[in-house]
């Protein structure tokens, strides 16, 4: 439904390109550094408790006589795991969409858009990003090439 309510996304007569791209982030639960997370969580909540999210992650874990040291990724299940693959994702997010593009797809703080919308066709059609949702490891983006970016990519 998102998708239909673009600005002429599906006229392709003058040589446009719409392409869905649909991604994979491999085993990004387990490749989460610890160390680069606790510099991220410490801008947004008391540097004690960055620590102590990152701490608990960072364990020695034994079952009969064999022993794993746990020094990157996730486990899952801890008192704040799903908080910090959230705010890890919403970093990706930021990544992959760049700063202006995410700001414009989430619109101004005092009125946010509305899932898949804009604000004005302008703001829209300003970037070949026209659409970016993601689903725990699945990206989905919907780019829009003019004719000279489409026979350049293509």
């Amino acid at each position: 439904q998102g998708v239909n309510n673009l600005h002429d996304i599906w006229s392709t007569d003058k040589g446009e390109c719409v392409v869905l791209l649909e991604s994979t982030l491999e085993n990004v639960y387990e490749k989460i550094d610890l160390t680069l997370l606790n510099r991220l969580l410490r801008l947004i909540v008391d540097h004690n408790i960055a620590d102590y999210m990152t701490a608990k992650n960072n364990i020695v874990i034994s079952f009969k006589d064999m022993m794993h040291t746990n020094t990157y990724g996730l486990i899952r299940g801890l008192q704040f795991a799903s908080f910090t693959f959230q705010y890890y994702g919403l970093i990706l997010d930021l990544l992959l969409l760049g700063l202006t593009r995410a700001s414009e797809i989430a619109g101004p703080p005092e009125i946010p858009n509305a899932y898949l919308t804009f604000k004005d066709v302008p703001t829209e059609s300003r970037h070949p990003i026209r659409l970016y949702t993601r689903y725990i490891d699945k990206v989905y983006m919907l780019l829009r090439f003019d004719a000279e970016d489409a026979k350049d990519i293509i």
